[in-house]
């Protein structure tokens, strides 16, 4: 019965997850224009989103049409790749620094952030893996152990730049894999209380920045004028909106006195103007994203398939928890932005591009 009805939507085209996208993206450009407006780059930051999500499209209406499955090949080569100019942003005068962190490289005015495209290209050959495996995936030493040194490896390089809000969700969406691809919940609490857990205690610990944001996430109003700035002018943008906001362009926390309004901390300035309808609005439509891309995994008759998709809707659903916890202040800071939503031009290709994968998954594969 489930494979008949699975069969039944091979080959449909979900217009749900396509429009939900770009109504996503449309209101994450009108938020943008709004942060940005009436700063001294005016509309800099809204012409070159513009640009990429142009550029997006093109990517996520190719890789609807490119077959999913050929992915699966693509997936190591991809991977070495990644890992490669990952290591060339740690190289003095090669990659970019901005605050302390080396995550960028330039290209001409424009910057990219190879681990954006990592969390695709993991998920990629965790699928690819995970498949090629599947009669053996209860196996520690063949099901859990080689993926616990991929990501261990890919922990440690990343960590360098150092970027710990990626590890942390590259490691979780890795965990989601593996148990959605059949291991042993023995298998995978085992490493995560021994190793993981302990490791993630010793990269806070180790730096000092980190424990301060610790420090302020316990408390953000004792340390309003340092590390708390941030999060308690964002608490104060959500408070401020009410049930129906301030109104379009109207927000007073925009005018430098919430940082990184137009990146990571976009959303209380959505709550600020448009309220709590308005943030409502914006989580269902992030809600009815989300949902499209699992009915597509569950429809999906390929292992593969249905692991990419799972994958690809992790990666994007964990990020914007992440980044909603962080702006209400349940977590420290860790620098996510919000997918399709906050200005950037590596998430929101990588994201449109991992939509498109998704869309292909829910056509079964087809050419289009």
């Amino acid at each position: 019965m489930v494979n008949a009805k699975a069969t039944r939507h091979q080959g449909e085209y979900d217009r749900w997850l396509f429009y939900t996208t770009f109504t996503l993206v449309g209101l994450g450009l009108l938020m943008i224009f709004s942060a940005t407006s009436q700063s001294s780059n005016g509309l800099v930051y809204l012409k070159r989103q513009i640009l990429f999500v142009a550029v997006g499209t093109v990517l996520m209406v190719a890789t609807s049409r490119f077959p999913y499955r050929f992915w699966k090949k693509l997936a190591l080569p991809l991977m070495v790749i990644t890992l490669g100019v990952i290591v060339l942003t740690l190289i003095p005068g090669v990659g970019h620094k901005i605050k302390g962190a080396s995550r960028w490289i330039h290209i001409g005015s424009f910057s990219i952030q190879p681990t954006e495209f990592l969390k695709v290209v993991l998920v990629m050959l965790m699928a690819a893996s995970l498949s090629k495996k599947a009669e053996k995936i209860r196996s520690f030493e063949i099901g859990v152990l080689p993926h616990l040194f991929l990501i261990g490896l890919i922990a440690f390089l990343v960590n360098l730049q150092p970027d710990f809000g990626t590890v942390v969700i590259l490691c979780a969406v890795t965990w989601i894999m593996m148990f959605l691809g059949g291991a042993k919940i023995i298998h995978l609490l085992a490493p995560l209380m021994i190793v993981v857990i302990p490791l993630m205690i010793y990269f806070v610990l180790g730096h000092g920045y980190r424990m301060d944001r610790i420090k302020a996430f316990r408390d953000p109003w004792a340390v309003e004028r340092n590390e708390g700035y941030q999060v308690t002018r964002s608490l104060m943008a959500y408070g401020s909106g009410g049930i129906t906001g301030k109104g379009l362009s109207n927000s007073e926390l925009k005018l430098k006195h919430l940082p990184e309004c137009h990146t990571d901390f976009i959303f209380p300035i959505l709550g600020e103007e448009l309220g709590l309808i308005g943030v409502l609005s914006a989580l269902g439509l992030y809600v009815l994203l989300l949902t499209r891309g699992f009915i597509a995994a569950i429809r999906c008759t390929d292992m593969f398939g249905c692991l990419l998709a799972i994958g690809i809707c992790a990666v994007i659903g964990i990020q914007i928890i992440v980044n909603l916890a962080v702006t209400m202040g349940i977590l420290p800071p860790t620098g996510l932005t919000l997918p399709l939503m906050s200005y950037g031009g590596s998430s929101l290709l990588c994201t449109m591009a991992g939509i498109g994968i998704v869309l292909n998954v829910a056509r079964g594969g087809q050419h289009v």
